[in-house]
Formats: structure tokens, sequence, C-alpha cells
């Protein structure tokens, strides 16, 4: 069945969510394959997906499980029992996974991503290495991006104490991205962790594919922990992935309220993030879950150890995920957007923004997408894919350099709007 999925891969292309509700509407990869590739039913494919049909072929499919098994890199599919069951449930899972490593009890597992800037701060890397290597001693599987910066800190912080790890790559198993990055793998390897990727094993890294990635690195964790964003921080994206997938979201206190380094989380503690002080804030987060990892708990040293006088912090069984508090805060939000303005003529940010974007200098879908929501209001992601005939695999570019720009913004539940 794997090469029916490989099939899929090559004529949908990565992160595509018509490639699940192909499967959902036929009934199997296989049986999308008999009747798009054989029967030749393509009323569901756009033009650019009818292109790729002559190039997408099983043996294609068996030319790549052949470089995979020499490569040794594993694959699981969406209906296998291996396949992490949180990312399973999101919306547009990736259908398949490359992976090297072991990934093995992850749906057993506390498993938690950890991302941040890539020029990390000497706080930043102070806290994330010392909150990471914390949570790994008691045996929490640690997730991020394996790119430079808090990605590698939250990486080697994990690998430091003899930890699992997790790290979701932006190309092909068999590129070494970021350079030099392969020796960290091995290690990974060796402690019980695994590299995946949704990526075929020689593909480059792709500007338009890290905002689909991030759907990966929330999905597969009980909570998310941003370190460091400033404002155009692609943590964000992940961050915004966290709220729309009902994951928790921890967000380090700015180091500086004014440093522009850190003023990407602030909307976030605002709005109900947990504040990330030290492990025990993820550790009270899922305390009851902790408890049923008593011997891992036991694990702990003297310094970690659970004593009378801190015994208080795990006593807070009134505290709300994030993910709850924020989706209080959006339906506050939604209220207060039922009441009519009374500063009607007063302009939204995402329309000031644009009117000093040079679109003229840009592609035409960049235009189109922003007046298709300035005109049509909120809008979920497969409307504005169809509605502004942008293929699933370029949409991603176009929201991201608009939300970056200030022009959108994204909203629970794969939405978005023109930024108010």
């Amino acid at each position: 069945m794997t090469e029916y999925y490989l099939w899929l891969l090559q004529l949908m292309g990565t992160a595509n969510p018509k490639t699940l509700q192909l499967i959902q509407h036929y009934g199997s990869a296989e049986a999308v394959y008999n009747a798009i590739s054989v029967e030749k039913e393509t009323k569901f494919l756009s033009p650019s997906e009818i292109k790729r049909l002559g190039n997408a072929t099983l043996d294609n499919s068996n030319r790549i499980l052949e470089q995979c098994e020499k490569m040794k890199i594993s694959i699981v599919t969406l209906n296998d029992d291996d396949y992490p069951y949180r990312l399973q449930n999101i919306y547009n899972p990736p259908v398949l996974l490359f992976y090297k490593g072991n990934i093995k009890g992850l749906n057993d597992e506390i498993c938690i991503t950890g991302v941040g800037a890539r020029g990390a701060t000497e706080y930043t890397a102070k806290v994330t290495s010392k909150t990471c290597r914390d949570l790994a001693k008691i045996g929490v599987v640690l997730v991020s991006g394996m790119a430079v910066g808090v990605d590698h800190l939250v990486h080697q912080s994990a690998l430091d104490v003899g930890g699992r790890t997790i790290g979701v790559l932006a190309c092909g198993l068999g590129v070494d991205y970021p350079r030099g990055s392969i020796p960290t793998r091995e290690r990974i390897y060796e402690l019980g962790g695994a590299c995946i990727t949704e990526l075929f094993p020689t593909a480059e890294t792709s500007r338009t594919y890290f905002h689909a990635r991030n759907r990966i690195l929330s999905g597969l964790s009980m909570g998310v922990m941003v370190f460091q964003a400033g404002n155009a921080s692609g943590s964000l994206i992940t961050a915004n992935y966290a709220v729309q997938q009902g994951r928790d979201l921890f967000c380090v206190p700015p180091h500086d309220i004014f440093s522009p380094d850190y003023s990407g989380v602030v909307g976030y503690l605002r709005d109900g993030a947990i504040p990330l002080f030290n492990y025990l804030d993820v550790v009270n987060s899922y305390y009851s879950t902790f408890s049923a990892y008593s011997e891992k708990l036991r694990r702990l040293n003297e310094k970690y150890t659970i004593t009378p006088e801190n015994h208080f912090i795990f006593q807070r069984t009134e505290t709300k995920p994030a993910a709850e508090k924020s989706a209080k805060a959006s339906s506050k939000a939604k209220e207060q957007e039922d009441v009519p303005d009374v500063e009607a003529e007063k302009k939204p940010a995402g329309v000031i923004a644009a009117e000093k974007y040079h679109f003229d200098e840009t592609d035409d879908n960049y235009r189109i997408v922003y007046e298709f929501l300035k005109e049509n209001g909120t809008q979920l992601l497969e409307n504005i894919t169809s509605k502004c005939n942008i293929s699933p695999e370029d949409i991603s570019l176009y929201l991201l350099e608009l939300e970056l720009a200030g022009i959108i913004k994204a909203l629970p539940g794969a939405r978005y709007a023109i930024k108010e």
C-alpha cells in the first residue's frame, strides 16, 4: 500500500489538504490511484495537478522505495499503528512520513515542542537550555525543527542529558540542512529519537514549505514552548498552529519588554498563554499525566525532587490550558466583532499596511489574496486556495508573506482575515 501513498505525494505535492480528502472520498490510497490514474477521473484535480499526473507513476514509487531502503529511511503512512496519533488528528495531517531513528512509543509519551528565534540572545539560550534539560531528565520527548538557534538548543539540551528528541526537517532526510547537522541527527538516533519529514529523501529546503512544516511541529505535541519571537518570527506561525490545534501554548516572558526580539509573544501572553519560567510550568499543566510516569519522576536528582516546600506548585488544578483560555479570548473577540464600530471610518491595520506594501513589485497572487480577504472577510484556507485559484503547495508562501507584512492574520481553524 505504501507505493500508492508515494504516488499520491507525487501527484498532489506536499502538504496538500486535498490528498486526505481524496483518500476519504474514494476509501483508500489505492482506490484513488485506480480512479484517477486508471479510470482517468480527474474532476477533483486542479490544472497543475493534472499536469503532474503524467509524471506520477508506481514505477517512480518503487524507485523511491528502493532509494529509501539504500538510505535506511523508513516510511509510516497515516493508517499505520506507529503513526503519531496526535498528528493524525490535526487539520491536513501528512498522509506519509519519512523517518530515521525510532518513532515507536510516541503515542504513549509526553511530547513538547520548543521553538524560537534563529538568533537566540544569551538570555534565551540560558532559559532554553535549562528548561529543556530539566524536561528531558524526567522523560519528556522534546520536538523541534533542527534549525540553528533555539531549535538546535532544544535538541542539544535533550541530548546532553541522554534524553529523547524528535527533529522535524524542512528537507529530505538525504539533505544536510542546516549544513553540518548530520552528526546531531546521528546522536538523536543513538538515544532513541528520530528525524522525520514529509518530503522525498533528496528534496531541498523550500521557502514555501517552512510554513506547512510548522503544523507538524505543533501537531506532534501536547504543548508548544516559544522561547523567543519577534513580530516577524516564523515561531509565531507554530504558535498559531498550536492554538488552532488545541495545544497548550507556553511563552517565556520577555527579558526586555521594549526589545523587538521578544515582542511577538506579548499578544499570546495577554490572551492566556501560559508564562514559562521553568520546567515546572510544563509539569504542572500535565501533572495527572506525569503521575503515570512515577518511575521517570524517581529519576530526578535531589535538586528536582518534589518536597513540602515546592509541592504547592502541583496543587493549582484549576489552571486552565492556554488553548482553552485562547479559545475564550477568541470568543470574546468574536463577540466584540459583532458590536457596531463607532469609528467606522477608521481603517483596519491590515489595510493601512497594504497601502504601504509594494504589490506592484511582487507576484500578482499577493494582491489577489489580499483583495479576496478584504472583500469577503474571514475565510477558510481551502476557500482562499480554491477561490483565488492558487495551488495548495503555493498558497502558504502568499499567506505567510502577507501575515509577516502585517496585512492579514491567522485565526483558529485554519482561517485568515485582514488584520484589524
